[in-house]
């Protein structure tokens, strides 16, 4: 799997990975900034602090790593700290690449679910986060009969319902007819009246269509 990591990641034209670390601006008493990660996946982007902070000085901002030798006032060291880094980002790349061949949609509370694995110490293996990721997740099974237009008038196809796996929160999942064919996870209260703030009426994001209306046969 290490191999078509590094293939896939080539592919992208980037040296840049889609999970970055940095220190943030803010300071505690011992003079140390909290760590922190972003990543960007699929169009979302979650953030999140690593619980782990370091001196300025020791951070080296072109490998996003600890310097060695250093250490905290915690007695953490640069080896303890850049195990946690990269730990995520293996566990990161692994789940972008499932993810990918898998055809399988990763949401934002998914995202989080997946940074929390890594940082407890109760999930030790980065491949067991995978599986507990891709058993959260749903692959796309083939189309039904049923179709929906947003309120900009793309027009999708019903593929399945789907369940957070974490949260409980309900999808359905939606294929785009025309243009990229995307696939999309879409919350299903958006499938209902909803009134937004500003709004004097209910607005529906999407409504189911008929056929004849998607392919222009009514």
């Amino acid at each position: 799997m290490r191999n078509r990591i590094i293939l896939y990641l080539c592919t992208q034209n980037t040296i840049d990975m889609s999970v970055s670390f940095t220190l943030e601006k803010r300071t505690n008493l011992h003079d140390e900034s909290p760590i922190r990660l972003s990543w960007s996946f699929m169009g979302e982007r979650v953030q999140s602090t690593l619980g782990v902070s370091i001196k300025k000085e020791d951070w080296n901002e072109k490998s996003r790593l600890v310097k060695a030798d250093a250490h905290n006032h915690n007695g953490q060291n640069a080896d303890e700290i850049n195990f946690l880094i990269k730990r995520i980002s293996t566990v990161v790349m692994d789940v972008e690449l499932a993810c990918i061949e898998s055809q399988y949609i990763l949401g934002k509370d998914m995202m989080k679910q997946v940074i929390s694995d890594a940082l407890s110490n109760d999930i030790a293996r980065p491949e067991d986060i995978v599986e507990r990721c891709m058993n959260g997740i749903v692959s796309t099974p083939e189309p039904t009969t049923r179709y929906y237009c947003d309120l900009a008038g793309r027009y999708y196809q019903f593929l399945c319902d789907a369940k957070n796996f974490y949260v409980g929160e309900k999808y359905y999942i939606l294929q785009e007819l025309f243009g990229a064919h995307e696939r999309v996870a879409v919350p299903i209260s958006k499938f209902k009246p909803e009134r937004e703030k500003g709004s004097m009426y209910p607005i529906t994001k999407f409504k189911e269509v008929s056929k004849e209306e998607v392919f222009g046969q009514g």
